[in-house]
């Protein structure tokens, strides 16, 4: 461990991770009906762990307030219970309400490893720290169990993997300057609307 992290030497063998295919609760037999999840070395898991750990700190900074995935303290169940709040209150107000519900397919299997390293940059995370997270991805690989048998290694160029710790922080982490962009562009267009219906 002390190789890994401070000297940023973390072997091929030690990258490389197994990919189970887990039936998800829907019954879908279609190759859409299972869940991907990587397993991952117990050394890569614990330096993974330890980085997603430091790095949430930080990215919880920049995260919006709203956020409940890769937020400490916040659950799913926060979510929920903010969701209903708003109705509620909207019925018993009699305030105009829209909810919007945004499903990122694949989310995870699509994140662009140089992107993702320049939103680390911007968020004021350090090159030090960055290539450590970057060398976990390069030369990483990948091999699929079909009914017991393991396929040929893959290699790994872009995508977070299901059952790594860092994953989530990253994906979300990734993804908040989408939303964000999304919110402004909302706020925009209904300031517009409002200068329009008072011209008129």
């Amino acid at each position: 461990m002390n190789r890994m992290f401070p000297h940023n030497q973390v072997s091929t063998q030690q990258k490389h991770g197994i990919v189970v295919c887990l039936p998800k609760s829907n019954g879908d037999p279609t190759p859409d009906g299972y869940r991907p999840i990587t397993l991952l070395t117990t050394e890569y898991k614990i330096l993974a762990r330890i980085m997603a750990r430091r790095l949430r700190a930080i990215t919880e900074v920049h995260l919006h307030s709203s956020q409940f995935c890769a937020v400490l303290g916040n659950t799913v169940l926060d979510a929920i219970a903010t969701v209903r709040d708003a109705i509620t209150y909207a019925e018993n107000t009699g305030t105009p309400l829209c909810m919007l519900t945004l499903d990122f397919e694949g989310a995870f299997d699509r994140i662009s490893h140089q992107y993702l390293f320049r939103i680390l940059h911007r968020y004021g995370i350090s090159h030090w720290f960055i290539e450590r997270i970057r060398n976990l991805y390069d030369g990483a690989t990948a091999s699929i169990q079909i009914n017991g048998t393991l396929k040929r290694n893959i290699p790994i160029h872009c995508a977070v993997r299901q059952g790594c710790p860092l994953s989530m922080v990253l994906t979300h982490s990734a993804s908040t300057l989408y939303c964000e962009s999304l919110k402004t562009e909302y706020q925009a267009s209904t300031s517009a609307a409002q200068r329009d219906a008072h011209q008129s």
